[in-house]
């Protein structure tokens, strides 16, 4: 048997069978016995998040792994596939793996032709198929590795923490700060820092910069919005344990309390780096602005999510087309 992989962008509501055409084009007159065509991608019907899509026909069929959520996605991938082979042997429609694929919408949108040779599309229903969409798009950004590849944000962070670490003034301040007014303070600065990347380099999608049918609010604003709160989260709790751990290192208990001017616990170092920790973001901020708005979405975003901005941009004028052809060479 053999099995061929290439890389292939195409519009993110395009259906199985246009991807089938599209990719028999290029493979020279090979025919396949299944093909199983893998996007990170969210597809949807109407509302409902797409998991997998079948083309009995042409014996293709496309999972989308963002339907499939974030966790065990491996294993899910593989019950996916196992369900279209079945489909494809057995003839029939009922998944085996219900609690991954999903199930057929109740209603058929409408359409001419006999239904039975239309692509049979799996949907994963209600509040828990778009709270695992959202999960794996956010996902496939990676949001953990965002601030590891902007060097100048980070630089911004460290160098913030750093002059605020040695400033006598900031430990009198940080030490008289209650919790609350420490979690006040973190959630404004973590909001700040997230809003300032978002608007600073124009992640947020306006209806004016995409075609009509691109819905731009759901899901990708609110998958932006949560890949770079999370980044800014994942940074701010490194920061903080790094913080902690010089603070009982370097600064001994005698000196604090000098300045203080009363008996020192560990609540204090805590204190001094979560309150440097917030203050910090804001020379995030500031870092960040030096990044150039191409280094920030190759951070923030998957290369399909990036692709997908570059097609759309390009398409604006040309809002009809709907697959590019695979890219030329062999891909994962």
């Amino acid at each position: 048997m053999d099995a061929f992989t290439a890389p292939l962008v195409g519009a993110e509501q395009v259906d199985v069978s246009d991807i089938a055409d599209a990719v028999s084009r290029h493979l020279q007159g090979i025919k396949w016995d299944i093909a199983v065509f893998i996007t990170d991608l969210p597809r949807r019907a109407r509302l409902h998040p797409i998991s997998v899509e079948i083309d009995t026909e042409q014996r293709a069929a496309v999972i989308s792994l963002p339907a499939l959520g974030s966790r065990r996605l491996r294993r899910r991938v593989r019950q996916a596939i196992v369900d279209i082979v079945r489909q494809f042997v057995t003839q029939e429609d009922a998944p085996q793996h219900p609690e991954v694929i999903g199930r057929l919408p109740h209603q058929a949108g409408p359409s001419a032709g006999d239904a039975s040779d239309m692509p049979r599309r799996y949907v994963v229903p209600g509040l828990r198929g778009h709270v695992r969409l959202v999960a794996g798009m956010v996902y496939a950004n990676r949001p953990w590795r965002l601030f590891g590849s902007l060097s100048r944000g980070l630089a911004g962070v460290f160098a913030t923490a750093t002059v605020l670490f040695m400033n006598t003034a900031t430990w009198n301040l940080a030490t008289a700060l209650g919790t609350w007014q420490h979690a006040v303070i973190t959630a404004l600065a973590a909001s700040a820092l997230t809003a300032w990347i978002i608007i600073d380099h124009e992640l947020w999608e306006r209806p004016g910069d995409l075609p009509a049918r691109h819905h731009p609010f759901y899901p990708y604003n609110l998958v932006t919005l949560i890949t770079v709160a999370s980044a800014v989260v994942v940074l701010a709790t490194v920061l903080f344990g790094v913080l902690v751990a010089v603070s009982f290192l370097l600064l001994a208990a005698s000196v604090l309390q000098k300045f203080i001017g009363r008996p020192v616990g560990a609540g204090d170092y805590i204190y001094l780096s979560w309150f440097i920790t917030a203050i910090a973001m804001v020379g995030g901020a500031f870092g960040s602005s030096l990044e150039t708005d191409d280094q920030v979405r190759d951070a923030a975003y998957g290369r399909r999510q990036r692709e997908r901005q570059r097609q759309l941009k390009e398409r604006s004028a040309r809002p009809d087309e709907g697959m590019d052809t695979p890219r030329g060479g062999p891909g994962r």
